[in-house]
């Protein structure tokens, strides 16, 4: 579980992976944008949508699950919080 503390004012994140990889597995898109990554929200849809054509629009959102604890941690390096 890597813990952010932002060094301004001590707040700190956990993010607890498991958590992130089923949340973003079972909500797709509506994940992203709950946790404010606006740009894999609308990359997440645009390509389900597209592969969704050829019913293959699962792998998008398996894929986007096994790299989403990736992506909300480096969010939060982004903003300016450091690993514990």
């Amino acid at each position: 579980m890597p813990e952010f503390y932002n060094p301004s004012n001590g707040h700190k994140v956990v993010v607890i992976n498991w958590n992130v990889f089923l949340g973003a597995f079972l909500f797709g898109p509506i994940f992203f944008l709950c946790v404010g990554e606006i740009g894999h929200a609308l990359a997440n849809f645009a390509v389900g949508l597209f592969l969704w054509s050829f019913f293959l629009g699962w792998i998008v959102w398996i894929g986007y699950a096994v790299v989403s604890p990736k992506i909300v941690s480096e969010k939060w390096l982004k903003r300016g919080y450091k690993k514990e």
